[in-house]
């Protein structure tokens, strides 16, 4: 696939029509400054292709202008197989149209045009649009670089589909990993990272428990040290025994003496007779000697049997009176225990009762209290309310005040007015003329000098005439009735105050505040006299404390019945008989701990006495059973036969035996070598191997021997202790060898198909590794890429070493990623499908060496692959070199 061109109208943030032409096939770069909408561009040819034209989505209608909501068009050209296509898609919902053309005259509309596009550029549809697959990876959007090319399910099945082509499918998948996964499985039961665990650990624990208690027996051992040894020289014996068996020559030797036999068989029947009769006597006279002496054992362990039993019955009658004896010094003790429990119970009553006397003078202490409160709280209400009437007897507030004070600032403003427009007549006369001249009709005031005139106003002079003066002002009158106005506020301000100027005004205010300030500090003292207990429920205020006094002195007197008090007693004679009383419990629990201690030992001695009455009579009983058990067998075995015939028919027996053998002795003197002679060294060579275990048997006897002498020098059970420990310390030791062998075989099992794995990924992943390493050695040298099975960047190999994908810096993550997506690219043309590699600002974070190898790989990729890069910085990409595209308004 080839874009040749892209048309966008009334598209986001473009207003009308505007088009990118000429697109080349190689390496074409469209270079502009933010926000110029190279972003938007590739918007566009997203939802040129995938995006439906009768979409309703939310993101489809965000392809309209953000201000005017015009309906958006984009008409993307391209090529692909040798033919010309144009998509052009009209956004406008229901509304919406579709059509795909073809250089060939072929047209295609609507829902057959989706289908078309979907067919030919290789992506999956849905009911709300196409899946972009593989072309989400190779169209880098904004900000989307710096990661893994990571590819979704669709692309990861169409580059799937691209290397199996080439390489075969590779083995393995869900059921190749569970042999790998089971055998890490079993090797993380044994060991983990830090170090054995599970049944391989336990082993380790027990193996470490097991040569400390080796080590433990062996120091017990040497106090037995020289027993040790003769046990370890049995034990080399032991060993020489077994290794000086030579099994070849036992079996030549067997073979000569069977020869011989053969040759003496026909001797053999004769006496076969005789010495099955011989055999037989032998026999009856064992089996009968073995019955006399079974009968004298018995006879003797029944007489041993009657002496215990005696020893027993005097036991048990001495561990009678002990325990009579015991248990009357018990009796003693308890009675005198009991004595003083019941003195320490009466001095526990008379305490609780002393301490409800405690609590009866507490509450009387309480209510005192509580009384004193209210008689200050009626003292408090006395004064609040006097001061009541002070306050409300003085009427100058802090507003009458304020009104006076603004009544006299507005008659200073008035006079001022006045006086600024008045007419000043002045008055230089002397002292004695002052009462004949009067200022319209009234006596001049001694101390005046000049007054202000406003109106018309006559002047007169006695026995000399009259002077009348008109002052000409404007707005006289508005001046005069605003000083009337004033003069009467001021008046009525201070006859509502109650005082007679603006000094008294504020003296009665402050006074008045005073009186209320008096009043708020009474009412919080009245508050703050009962402010409740959360604790006793007992509300806030004096009506909740008045009734809760009530309550306490009801209960007081209830309280007072129930001890019989008629008074409260005083606290230091209370406390006087407390401390007695407390002083008495104290003697009293101290003389029952001493009672109790002298009664420990009697019932000690009683317990004892118990004890040993109760194993003697046990002992007893079990004697008793055994002696009639035995007595009742010897009675059976005497009923059918005495002692005396049993002995008679034993001897008979025996001389029977012996005559039978000096019979077979003469035949057998008269014979040459028998078969028996010959059976018997065959079955002497053959039983070499049974005379070899016997011999070891004889010294096992041996070494049982001398374990009884080590138990008799208290070293009992130590050799056998210590073989067993030995023993299982071998056995955990060859454990723990197989459990390391075993977890060896797994880990070299876990590593081999690990590395069978890696050669199988390798071989499915060379067709991109094949394609991107070219690249990286132009961007990396000497180092190599490292893909897991979905086709994500893993790691890379450089200097021996390595370095996993996250670990790397950011701008060596975009590097790689870009690399990965040309390989993609590569890959698929080589297949014949389409692809074009679009990147949005990528290569952001690459210094300027490696910019400049980027460079060099885009430009060595675009022989290739078609590739359009968008970006912003325009002095940097003048260097790659590549066809230059623009954003131009359609005429």
């Amino acid at each position: 696939m080839k874009i040749r061109s892209i048309e966008l109208t009334n598209f986001c943030k473009f207003v009308g029509t505007f088009r990118v032409d000429n697109i080349g096939d190689n390496v074409n770069v469209l270079v502009g400054r933010n926000e110029l909408g190279k972003s938007t561009l590739l918007k566009a040819i997203n939802g040129a292709i995938f995006e439906k034209a009768k979409s309703t989505a939310a993101h489809v209608k965000a392809f309209r202008h953000f201000v005017n909501g015009t309906v958006p068009e984009v008409k993307l050209a391209f090529d692909i197989d040798g033919k010309s296509w144009t998509i052009h898609k009209r956004f406008a919902g229901q509304a919406g149209k579709s059509t795909l053309t073809c250089s060939d005259g072929r047209l295609f509309e609507d829902d057959a045009a989706e289908a078309e596009l979907q067919r030919l550029l290789g992506f999956a549809g849905s009911r709300s649009g196409g899946e972009p697959g593989i072309w989400g990876t190779l169209w880098v959007q904004q900000g989307q670089s710096f990661g893994d090319a990571a590819l979704d399910e669709h692309g990861q099945r169409t580059m799937q589909g691209c290397l199996e082509a080439q390489v075969g499918l590779v083995t393995g998948g869900t059921r190749g990993q569970k042999i790998p996964k089971a055998i890490k499985d079993a090797l993380e039961t044994l060991r983990s990272s830090k170090g054995p665990r599970g049944k391989f650990k336990d082993a380790m624990d027990r193996l470490a428990e097991s040569k400390q208690e080796t080590t433990d027996l062996e120091a017990k051992r040497q106090s037995v040290f020289q027993l040790m040894e003769d046990l370890a020289r049995n034990k080399r014996e032991l060993k020489q025994e077994t290794d000086s068996w030579d099994d070849a020559a036992h079996r030549r030797e067997v073979e000569a003496e069977r020869t011989k036999r053969t040759v003496a068989a026909t001797h053999a029947a004769e006496l076969r007779s005789a010495t099955d009769a011989a055999k037989l006597a032998c026999e009856r006279a064992t089996q009968a000697r073995k019955s006399v002496d079974d009968r004298a054992k018995a006879v003797a362990e029944l007489e041993s049997l009657e002496l215990q039993l005696s020893d027993l019955s005097t036991a048990s009658a001495g561990a009678v009176a002990a325990k009579a004896d015991a248990q009357a010094s018990v009796d003693t003790g308890e009675a005198k225990l009991s004595d003083l429990r019941s003195k320490t119970s009466r001095n526990a009553e008379r305490a609780r009762n002393l301490e409800r006397i405690r609590a009866i003078v507490s509450l009387n202490g309480e209510i005192i209290q509580h009384q004193l409160t209210l008689d200050k709280a009626a003292s408090l209400e006395c004064e609040a309310g006097k001061l009541s009437e002070l306050i409300g007897a003085i009427a100058t507030t802090d507003a009458a005040v304020t009104r006076i004070e603004e009544a006299v600032t507005e008659l200073s403003a008035a006079d001022a007015a006045a006086n600024a427009v008045a007419t000043t007549v002045s008055f230089a006369l002397e002292e004695s003329a002052l009462p004949s001249v009067a200022l319209d009709g009234k006596a001049l005031d001694a101390f005046a000098t000049s007054l202000p005139i406003l109106g018309k106003t006559v002047i007169t002079i006695q026995d000399v005439g009259a002077i009348t003066v008109e002052p000409q002002i404007k707005d006289r009158a508005a001046l005069v009735a605003r000083r009337d106005a004033a003069h009467e506020e001021v008046k009525a301000a201070l006859e509502t105050a109650g005082v007679m100027d603006l000094a008294a005004a504020r003296t009665a205010a402050a006074q008045r505040k005073e009186y209320l300030r008096r009043s708020a500090d009474v009412g919080k003292e009245l508050a703050n006299l009962a402010p409740g207990n959360r604790t006793k429920k007992l509300a806030a205020g004096l009506e909740a404390l008045k009734g809760h006094l009530g309550e306490l002195r009801g209960r007081l007197r209830v309280e007072m019945e129930k001890c019989g008090l008629a008074e409260i007693p005083g606290e230091d004679d209370l406390t006087s008989d407390i401390a007695n009383n407390h002083a008495e419990g104290a003697r009293f629990a101290a003389e029952i701990e001493t009672a109790e201690a002298e009664l420990a030992g009697p019932q000690d001695a009683l317990a004892q006495a118990d004890k040993k009455l109760l194993s003697a009579r046990e002992r007893l009983a079990g004697l008793n059973g055994t002696i009639e058990t035995k007595k009742a067998d010897l009675a059976a075995g005497r009923a059918g036969a005495s002692d005396e015939q049993l002995t008679a028919s034993a001897e008979s027996l025996e001389r029977d035996a012996v005559a039978r053998d000096e019979q077979l002795a003469e035949k057998l003197r008269g014979q040459g070598e028998t078969v028996e002679a010959i059976d018997a060294r065959i079955k002497r060579l053959e039983g070499a191997a049974a005379n070899h275990q016997r011999s070891v048997a004889n010294l096992g006897i041996e070494v049982t021997r001398l374990t009884a002498l080590i138990e008799a020098n208290e070293g009992a059970g130590v050799e056998e202790m210590l073989l067993a420990a030995e023993a299982e310390r071998d056995r955990l030791t060859n454990a723990i060898a197989e459990f390391e062998k075993e977890a060896a075989v797994l880990k070299l099992l876990s590593e081999t198909l690990e590395a069978a794995e890696g050669e199988a990924k390798t071989r499915y992943l060379t067709p991109v590794i094949s394609r991107v390493e070219p690249y990286l050695k132009m961007l990396l040298p000497g180092a190599n890429i490292v893909l897991d099975e979905d086709l994500r960047i893993a790691a890379i190999q450089r200097a021996g070493q390595r370095e996993d994908f996250d670990v790397l810096s950011g701008g060596t993550k975009e590097q790689l990623a870009v690399l990965t997506r040309l390989a993609f690219a590569e890959l698929l043309l080589g297949q014949g499908r389409p692809a074009t590699v679009i990147l949005d600002d990528a290569l952001a974070f690459s210094d300027d060496d490696r910019i400049e190898s980027m460079f060099d790989v885009l430009m060595r990729a675009g022989d290739k692959v078609q590739i359009i890069v968008l970006t912003c910085r325009k002095r940097l990409f003048t260097r790659l070199g590549a066809a230059p595209l623009e954003i131009r308004e359609a005429a």
